[in-house]
């Protein structure tokens, strides 16, 4: 076994897969840096941003964009064999900038009414059963959005409404690639919360790579039930 491992290091396609993996993470790192910057200065110029929090849902909505660009130069490397991240990721802003931030903002306006209602219904007799269904919603809500942008550049001729019913089922359909997407986002919140450069700009990019990577797994095979006229219809 040490002999067929040091057989397989000894390939140049080893290290020119290795080079182009840590390539394209730094990349979705650079796009993560810039979609980002607009959240860090709230953080930083607010006095109290807790109390500020609807602010910082509004400069979190470049992030859509910026994930969306790194998730098309995923899938142009994937298609095209070589990577070419930041080329790639120009290209993805300029395709699927809008459609992102919509996908974005309904997620940050979902954030928004769960976070208004936890504040309305804590210590009322209502939070035990509001609760799990709020938290329901965020838990389905956000690998709900990633799966429409990495739909963005795999199912490109899908209108948006047809793409986030099919990426709403997508994320219950494959409950399993959900969970896994949801133990990863964890991972890495907390990587951030405890570096926060190390973990936007060193692990956020492979992080979005893992990410991607599972959300096209669970697209595959699900590209001809979106496109059925029942995804398709307003």
């Amino acid at each position: 076994m040490r002999d067929d491992l040091r057989a397989v290091l000894r390939r140049p396609e080893t290290y020119d897969a290795v080079f182009a993996v840590a390539y394209l993470g730094l990349g979705a790192a650079a796009c993560l840096g810039v979609a980002v910057l607009p959240l860090v200065a709230a953080l930083t110029l607010l006095a109290d941003p807790l109390t500020a929090w609807p602010a910082l849902l509004v400069t979190a909505l470049p992030l859509g964009a910026g994930i969306a660009a790194a998730f098309h130069a995923f899938a142009a490397a994937r298609e095209r064999g070589v990577p070419a991240p930041f080329r790639d990721a120009w290209h993805g802003v300029r395709r699927h900038a809008g459609r992102a931030s919509a996908v974005w903002a309904l997620l940050c306006t979902l954030l928004l009414v769960v976070i208004v209602d936890v504040h309305a219904v804590w210590g009322t007799p209502w939070a035990a059963v509001i609760g799990p269904v709020l938290a329901v919603l965020v838990l389905l809500g956000v690998p709900t959005a990633l799966l429409a942008l990495t739909g963005l550049s795999g199912v490109p001729g899908l209108p948006l409404p047809a793409l986030l019913r099919a990426s709403a089922w997508l994320a219950v359909r494959r409950a399993p690639l959900t969970l896994l997407s949801l133990v990863v986002l964890a991972g890495w919140g907390m990587v951030v919360l405890a570096q926060p450069v190390l973990g936007l700009l060193g692990v956020g990019g492979f992080a979005l790579y893992v990410l991607w990577s599972n959300a096209t797994v669970a697209w595959t095979g699900a590209v001809a039930v979106a496109a059925r006229p029942g995804f398709r219809r307003l």
